[in-house]
C-alpha cells in the first residue's frame, strides 16, 4: 500500500484535470478545485519530504495558502504542526534564508528542527486524510470524474 492517500491524489488529479479551466468555473467550484489541488499537494509534499520540502517547495510567497488550506479543510492537527513550523522559520530569519537557499544539499538548524517536527508529524495518530474526510467526501461529490488519458 501506498504512503500516500490514494483517495485525495485522485480527488486532486481530478481537481488539476479542470483547473485550467478554472476562470469558467462558478465561484464555490473554482475554489473547491483550488483547494483540493493544495490539499493533495499538502499531502504529496509532507509525506515526501516532510515540512521541510513543502516550505522549501512554496516559498515565502505560497506559505500562508497552506495555514489557510488547513483552516478550510477543517484539519487541526495539521494546521498545529504547520504553525509550530512556520514559528520556528519566523525565530530565526537568517538561517531560515539559509535553509531556502541550501535545501536539500546543506542541513541547517532550521532544516533539521523542521524536520524533527515533521517526524513527529507524521508519527502521530491522525493522518491528514483522516482529519479532512469530510472535505473529501465533499469534493468527491462535487468535483467531475477523471478525464481518461
Amino acid at each position: 500500500m501506498s504512503t500516500y492517500d490514494e483517495r485525495l491524489l485522485d480527488l486532486g488529479a481530478r481537481a488539476s484535470d479542470i483547473i485550467t479551466e478554472a476562470a469558467d468555473l462558478d465561484g464555490d467550484l473554482r475554489d473547491l478545485v483550488y483547494t483540493t489541488v493544495l490539499a493533495a499537494d499538502f499531502e504529496y509534499q509532507v509525506k515526501n519530504g516532510g515540512f521541510e520540502q513543502l516550505i522549501h517547495n512554496a516559498g515565502t510567497e505560497r506559505l500562508e495558502q497552506y495555514s489557510s488550506l488547513l483552516s478550510a479543510v477543517n484539519a487541526p492537527v495539521a494546521l498545529s504542526y504547520y504553525r509550530r513550523v512556520i514559528a520556528r522559520c519566523a525565530e530565526d530569519l537568517e538561517d531560515f534564508e539559509r535553509f531556502m537557499a541550501t535545501y536539500p544539499a546543506e542541513p541547517t538548524k532550521l532544516g533539521i528542527d523542521i524536520m524533527q517536527i515533521g517526524i513527529e508529524y507524521l508519527t502521530g495518530g491522525v493522518p491528514f486524510a483522516s482529519e479532512i474526510g469530510d472535505f473529501m467526501d465533499h469534493a468527491e461529490a462535487s468535483l467531475p470524474p477523471k478525464m481518461s488519458p
